[in-house]
């Protein structure tokens, strides 16, 4: 009898599925619509986006535990990792190259620095402003998506509305507060990144929108809205279902045939 028990022992720890949380998310921007499948599993995390108009086929990875993330195109079968090694080699290129083209426009003649900047405006807004904080508010006001009963909040910066959400208690969703420490690991590593390049500026909504917030919120956020800078909503997501699911530890890691992909070649 003990030998069995420690068969049954051995192969649980030998099974390579485990017990996980699976979210639905809706999204529409424009013309656009995507559905976002959001794994969470223990400290990793996986956003596989299904969508009829992409420039990009693949999916992220985020591991909490080895403080990285993943990004796995399909297209040419590679993947690259983005940790915090390579987030300070990144940031130190990025911010080298922003220095010199910076020296470059102001050697120019001014009619030509200014269509210069000009046209690189148009093409990243945000290029040279730092990243300015922002501030979350709470509205007061409550509403029920899909069911779920939320809270609105707002998120606001340099005095522009830049996106609302309605955040429901996390024991609303499948996982509840089980699943929140992932989400707050990923806002941190995604907030540390984005102040790592302050001259790329920008809001950096991935940190805001979705994750950087949520301690203070304390719940998920079911629907969010994005704004531009007239106040027009110019995107919508919304989470569809929540359930518990079980998944393999492949789920979580690149395809094995797939080849890594050195994020710092060609950037210098």
């Amino acid at each position: 009898m003990k030998s069995l028990l420690s068969v049954i022992a051995l192969l649980a720890l030998a099974m390579p599925s485990s017990a996980g949380v699976l979210y639905e998310v809706e999204s529409s921007y424009g013309d656009t619509a995507a559905q976002t499948g959001i794994a969470v599993e223990g400290l990793k995390m996986k956003l596989d986006v299904a969508s009829g108009d992409r420039d990009w086929n693949g999916y992220m990875i985020f591991d909490g535990e080895r403080r990285e993330m993943i990004a796995v195109n399909h297209d040419n079968k590679t993947y690259f990792v983005i940790d915090e090694e390579q987030m300070e080699k990144l940031a130190a290129t990025v911010n080298q190259a922003m220095a010199s083209m910076e020296q470059a426009l102001s050697a120019l003649p001014e009619s030509q620095r200014a269509k210069m900047e000009s046209m690189m405006k148009s093409r990243m807004p945000d290029m040279g402003t730092p990243r300015e904080p922002s501030e979350l508010k709470k509205t007061g006001g409550s509403e029920t998506v899909n069911g779920m009963d939320c809270e609105v909040y707002e998120v606001w910066r340099g005095g522009a509305r830049e996106r609302e959400l309605c955040v429901t208690g996390w024991d609303n969703v499948a996982g509840g507060s089980e699943v929140a420490d992932v989400f707050y690991e990923m806002g941190e590593f995604m907030t540390e990144m984005l102040d790592s390049l302050p001259k790329m500026g920008g809001g950096g909504s991935l940190g805001d929108a979705t994750y950087e917030h949520l301690k203070a919120m304390n719940g998920f956020p079911i629907r969010t809205r994005e704004f531009d800078d007239s106040g027009k909503m110019t995107g919508q997501s919304s989470l569809v279902s929540s359930r518990e699911a079980d998944f393999d530890t492949a789920d979580f890691e690149p395809p094995k045939k797939y080849k890594r992909k050195d994020l710092m070649k060609g950037m210098k």
